[in-house]
């Protein structure tokens, strides 16, 4: 089963998505308003893509052509900052992991992508968040 990997950002209104991959001939993008018309989006992008490099007889790997392939979301932080809003805000965010909150801000809007340290506290904050919760 061959893996194709998508990359989610939050684009103001929309999760936004984008495929980069040589064995499907290039790039597809992919919106929606729910992270579920997303992927719904971006799996009938992809499915055309590879129609497409079919009828121009570009080369397909064998797998990818019997639909033998899995699409692999990676949100990036501005999606999940986006899912995260809706059960804390970037002001308990920031105070917990230290993280400015006009910094969180700019990874929320993908103005700025942080540094992998920084994607690591963002993650663990919003679990620490979570346990918290849990244990009211």
């Amino acid at each position: 089963m061959e893996k194709i990997i998508v990359s989610v950002d939050w684009c103001g209104k929309n999760y936004a998505a984008y495929i980069c991959d040589e064995r499907i001939g290039g790039v597809v993008l992919a919106t929606g308003k729910t992270f579920e018309d997303l992927q719904k989006d971006a799996e009938e992008g992809v499915r055309t893509q590879i129609e497409g490099c079919l009828l121009d007889n570009d080369p397909i790997p064998e797998a990818i052509q019997r639909g033998e392939y899995t699409l692999e979301y990676e949100k990036r932080i501005s999606a999940i900052l986006h899912e995260a809003q809706q059960y804390t805000t970037l002001s308990a965010l920031s105070r917990i992991t230290g993280i400015k909150h006009a910094q969180l801000s700019h990874y929320a809007n993908a103005v700025s992508q942080p540094r992998p340290a920084q994607r690591t506290r963002i993650l663990e904050g919003i679990h620490k968040i979570g346990e918290s919760c849990l244990a009211l």
